[in-house]
């Protein structure tokens, strides 16, 4: 398979470098020269459905739930048994996959009429996104180096004042944090974001008619995020491969390396779930892939998965390790 991105070159620090030996703190401790280029040429880990893992039997139906799924709502905890095992994606909170490494954070985001409160969703209710996001500055004030990318992916049930209500709450949380929108973002380094400024926390926002005005949040433009939208592991990979060929230059590329099971699918493997039918069995191939890419131009930027601590968190090893390839060609003007 090609791969349209910066190749090795010998010489300068040693390429063999352990970048992830302490995930905890992995931005902070990349070599100065990694530090100062643009993070859209960095291998970035990131989760998918990213704060899924408070979804329980008891968690309500979700308005981001298919409507034949809501027509069988009377099957109750019967049929709640059954999708808690398909809507989850991630075993960790906000906080232990930070401490994991994870630097990009896919929300799905649902509102709930009983209350005011914002919602993670996926089929079913999870956490408040007050709660996820307040967990994340916690981690941001004790790691002053680090830097997240926090993506709101999907609004459910949303009005125009449930939005005005989401990104006050975003303001409130991280407020000076933030970094304001840029159409040019081969300044944005590690270094501009915590070491000229403060800057931590890159807020996407994709409803673009929601966000007008708002200085502080980046379209969807800035982050391309093409869905494979299969359960088959080759048309995944073709998938992947077609949307780094495409990369934009001048933007982010997110690779959304996850498999996604289509009704049938899931009807087939009904007692079973997400993590051992797809994530599970699509760990080595992901592995490999992951690989045979390099960051860069053109190359690997964010990627996301599922259940990001299987093997021991190799995905994110992997990945952040795969800036090994870039020491040597890092002071490059790209």
């Amino acid at each position: 398979m090609m791969n349209n991105s910066v190749a090795p070159v010998d010489g300068g620090q040693d390429n063999d470098e352990d970048l992830s030996k302490d995930l905890e703190n992995w931005m902070s401790l990349l070599p100065q020269e990694l530090k100062q280029t643009p993070i859209i040429h960095l291998a970035i880990p990131g989760s998918h459905d990213s704060f899924t893992s408070e979804i329980t039997s008891d968690s309500p139906l979700a308005p981001d739930a298919e409507n034949a799924i809501k027509k069988l709502s009377f099957l109750g905890p019967l049929l709640k048994f059954f999708m808690v095992n398909w809507s989850k994606t991630q075993t960790y909170k906000a906080a232990d996959q930070l401490i994991r490494g994870i630097r990009y954070f896919d929300l799905r985001i649902g509102t709930k009429s009983s209350t005011e409160d914002l919602f993670i969703v996926h089929g079913l209710y999870s956490a408040t996104v007050q709660s996820c996001l307040e967990e994340v500055r916690s981690f941001l004030d004790t790691h002053t180096q680090e830097v997240v990318i926090l993506d709101f992916q999907h609004f459910y049930g949303f009005r125009q004042s449930d939005h005005d209500r989401l990104m006050q709450l975003i303001y409130h949380i991280f407020g000076a944090k933030l970094l304001p929108y840029s159409q040019h973002m081969s300044y944005v380094t590690l270094q501009y974001m915590t070491t000229q400024y403060r800057y931590q926390v890159i807020s996407v926002y994709r409803s673009d008619a929601a966000r007008f005005g708002q200085p502080l949040l980046w379209p969807s433009n800035s982050f391309p995020n093409p869905w494979p939208n299969t359960v088959s592991k080759s048309s995944l990979f073709e998938s992947l491969h077609r949307g780094l060929s495409n990369r934009p230059s001048g933007s982010a590329h997110i690779s959304q390396c996850v498999l996604t099971p289509p009704g049938w699918f899931i009807f087939q493997n009904l007692f079973s779930s997400l993590k051992k039918q797809c994530a599970v069995k699509l760990e080595e191939s992901k592995s490999n892939w992951i690989e045979n890419q390099s960051p860069g131009p053109g190359g690997l930027n964010i990627i996301i998965a599922d259940f990001i601590e299987l093997s021991d968190c190799k995905y994110v090893k992997d990945v952040i390790n795969l800036n090994q390839k870039l020491i040597a060609t890092s002071n490059k003007k790209y």
